[in-house]
């Protein structure tokens, strides 16, 4: 639920049932990773105001591979409308996948909150 993706949001929570879960959950979920490519000039990923990025089940949290250190949050869209983002941004190192929100159910709908715009690439999955 996206409530409890809000809330929950802690590294060591996720980082936990990853290790438990084995090698093969982290690399069935990052092996779906999908790239991304946000230009300079805007915050939010995707950003044409239509679009919105969905997860799957290959994973059970939000995480994000960036080129480059950036901040990072998530902003999710519930299907009853509107729209929660989390109150907080977390520093996404470059070339480290960070988990920006977890317990995220499958088929969620979300942008990513860079809080800044300067262009930014990588890989996230979901």
């Amino acid at each position: 639920m996206a409530v409890a993706a809000l809330a929950a949001g802690g590294l060591t929570a996720a980082t936990a049932s990853t290790a438990a879960a084995g090698p093969l959950t982290a690399q069935s979920c990052y092996g779906s990773a999908k790239s991304y490519s946000k230009s300079a000039g805007q915050r939010w990923f995707p950003n044409n105001g239509s679009s919105k990025l969905l997860t799957t089940g290959n994973c059970n949290d939000i995480n994000i591979k960036p080129n480059t250190t950036t901040t990072i949050a998530v902003c999710f869209y519930p299907s009853s409308g509107g729209v929660s983002c989390q109150g907080s941004f977390k520093t996404a190192p470059a070339g480290q996948w960070t988990v920006v929100a977890t317990d995220v159910r499958d088929g969620t709908s979300f942008v990513f909150d860079f809080g800044h715009t300067s262009a930014n690439t990588g890989l996230w999955a979901g």
